[in-house]
């Protein structure tokens, strides 16, 4: 097993695509799975937190329950007959006072929550309460104060045998009679239902609406600390409108939830630390380590059965390229460097038989022979799909050595100039055409043009003639050309071929400064028809120097034809560029009125289509070494000497 081992891990290819697999797998799986933690995790904290929501909402239903029981109690001591005499007195009636104690200490007694039970009389200033005498006084001032702020709850501290009480006290109050009930409730008892579902270990807070604790435990709890205004700063910000909402505080570590009660307005807060989470997380993550860790042996036993099956093949496949390779070129090991090799050659090998494929293709189809090689159909029909089109055009070109060379330098001089020629060709012509050059042989280069409409730009012309200038200048020789006939068939490819060489055998208008057009077109027309159309440019020139606006390119338009083109056949005939004709000539012409009238330089400038006098001085001095002012003052001088 060892020995096996040991040969498998003796090749590189094996240990570095047994190495990438493990890798890639292991990656993969460890993805997955900490994706599949990151789902379970967040669905424990969904869970847990709509948990606690759930929790909170039902206290304050339970709180907001408490209240309809004590609005109950109130309606039936508002509605007892006898009750009522107490209100309707005028001044104290002790037995009315003490039916109604009885009545009031006997419903206190049936609510445990309920602490005390208050009547008043604001009509002659008597309180009877279910306690007895306890503080009469300030129960009526106590009641008088929530009748003016028209806050009918409120947390307060009350005092039962010297005892300091948390309660919330609820008021009515009867307009009819000028009286108030008032009912005082243990204010612990907002929050004692969470404390029964097992959460002692939590405090659940209670603020009012100003951010005040309501209950004692709450007082208890945030007395002397910041928590009441941290919980208050909470609403503020989020501006929360619904009545349940989380607030994770990620610089505090923890989840503070909230819910309010729309009877009181008070908000019901609970508190959890991420602790609680992480308690519950690291419950579920050493059984989730141990399925873990078992998925990724199970992956790397695949991946090392998988490198098994793919090993035979690879190590047969090193073993021929290096019986291939030259073992001195070569490390006896490096069989990657083998593979690269190959797989380079390969590649080469590849793009240079398509490339001769394509250059076979293409010089029998202009010669009209037959394929030397045997290429598959489907091969054949892709590179005659390439060079499809609806109509063909040869044309020849003939390099011409300026130096004598013997047979032998002449064969390997010309190999090279018809490469050269070949790429400037195919760089020159295909900036405007659809074409492909090939060498044909000896001095010979063809150029196929594949055209949409029976008919080839005069630009191949201008073409032709960067071309020509390019060879003599680069590589010191001279070409000539000959146009082939506009064929519609790929098979007649040959013909137009052919009669671009009969042209260029017949030596006929050919030589350094001609091309021969077969399609009856020659160079002389060519420029003759040039040059009349410099003449019409030049007699419009004449006739709108004065337009600012007269540039290439209106010129352009005005005799439909392109800026380029234009911009090419006149500086060909005249020698220079349209724009400095224009400016030539406008210059000439201010000369004229600089000398023969008295405008401004200014208005002259305007009138002979400069844009400013600044600009028009510092073109006149250019051309002739001063300003028109000192022209004007000069030839004035000159005059009158």
């Amino acid at each position: 097993m060892r020995k096996i081992i040991n040969k498998l891990l003796s090749y590189s290819v094996y240990r570095k695509t047994l190495l990438a697999y493990s890798v890639s797998i292991l990656i993969i799986t460890v993805l997955i799975l900490i994706c599949t933690y990151k789902v379970f995790t967040n669905n424990l904290k969904n869970y847990s937190t709509e948990t606690s929501k759930q929790l909170l909402n039902q206290l304050v239903s339970g709180v907001e329950n408490l209240k309809t029981d004590v609005d109950n109690v109130m309606t039936v001591i508002a509605g007892d007959s006898k009750a009522l005499r107490f209100y309707q007195n005028k001044n104290d009636n002790k037995q009315d006072d003490y039916y109604l104690f009885l009545r009031l200490t006997d419903i206190k007694s049936y609510y445990s929550y309920i602490e005390d039970i208050a009547a008043i009389n604001f009509n002659n200033s008597v309180c009877v309460q279910a306690l007895g005498s306890n503080n009469e006084n300030g129960d009526i001032d106590f009641a008088s104060s929530m009748i003016n702020k028209q806050k009918y709850i409120v947390p307060r501290t009350i005092k039962i045998s010297k005892e300091s009480k948390n309660v919330v006290s609820f008021l009515q109050y009867l307009p009819y009679y000028n009286a108030a009930i008032v009912i005082d409730v243990n204010a612990d008892l907002f929050q004692y239902s969470i404390n029964k579902n097992g959460r002692e270990e939590r405090n659940v807070y209670i603020i009012d609406s100003n951010g005040n604790a309501v209950t004692g435990n709450t007082k208890d709890i945030i007395q002397n600390n910041p928590l009441s205004d941290y919980f208050y700063s909470i609403i503020t910000l989020k501006n929360k409108t619904e009545g349940c909402f989380v607030y994770d505080d990620k610089a505090k570590r923890q989840m503070v939830f909230f819910s309010k009660s729309a009877e009181f307005s008070w908000w019901f807060i609970d508190v959890q630390d991420y602790s609680y989470f992480n308690k519950a997380f690291q419950d579920i993550s050493y059984p989730f380590i141990g399925i873990s860790a078992f998925f990724i042996l199970i992956c790397i036993l695949i991946s090392a059965l998988f490198n098994k099956k793919i090993k035979k093949p690879l190590v047969q496949l090193v073993n021929k390229i290096r019986n291939a390779a030259d073992a001195e070129e070569l490390s006896d090991m490096d069989e990657l460097r083998y593979l690269d090799i190959a797989i380079a050659r390969g590649k080469q090998e590849r793009y240079a038989h398509q490339n001769y494929i394509r250059t076979q293709f293409l010089r029998c189809l202009l010669l009209g022979q037959q394929m030397p090689v045997m290429i598959p159909d489907h091969e054949l029909r892709q590179i005659r799909g390439e060079y499809s089109a609806n109509h063909f055009c040869v044309l020849l070109i003939k390099i011409q050595n300026l130096l004598p060379l013997n047979e032998a330098e002449q064969e390997e001089e010309f190999k090279i100039y018809r490469y050269t020629i070949c790429n400037l060709a195919d760089e020159i012509f295909e900036k405007s055409f659809h074409c492909k050059s090939v060498d044909i042989g000896n001095d010979l280069v063809g150029l196929l043009f594949m055209l949409d409409k029976k008919d080839i730009s005069e630009d191949y012309m201008l073409s032709f003639k960067q071309l020509k200038q390019f060879a003599e200048e680069m590589i010191r020789i001279t070409v000539s050309g000959s146009l082939g006939l506009i064929v519609d068939s790929q098979k007649d490819v040959s013909i137009s071929c052919q009669k671009a060489k009969q042209y260029l055998e017949m030596n006929q208008l050919i030589g350094r400064e001609e091309l021969i057009d077969s399609n009856n077109q020659v160079t002389a027309n060519y420029h003759e028809k040039n040059k009349k159309l410099v003449e019409s440019i030049l007699e419009y020139t004449n006739s709108n120097y004065k337009n600012p606006d007269l540039s290439l390119k209106s010129v352009s338009q005005v005799f439909g034809l392109s800026t380029t083109y234009v911009g090419k056949i006149f500086k060909s005939i005249q020698g220079e560029s349209y724009s400095n004709y224009v400016m030539n000539y406008r210059l000439e012409k201010t000369k004229v009125a600089l000398l023969e009238t008295t405008k401004t330089i200014n208005d002259i400038a305007i009138e002979f289509g400069f844009t400013n006098s600044a600009y028009y001085a510092t073109l006149f001095k250019n051309a002739y070494g001063m300003t028109p002012t000192v022209f004007r003052n000069s030839a004035g001088i000159r005059m009158n000497l």
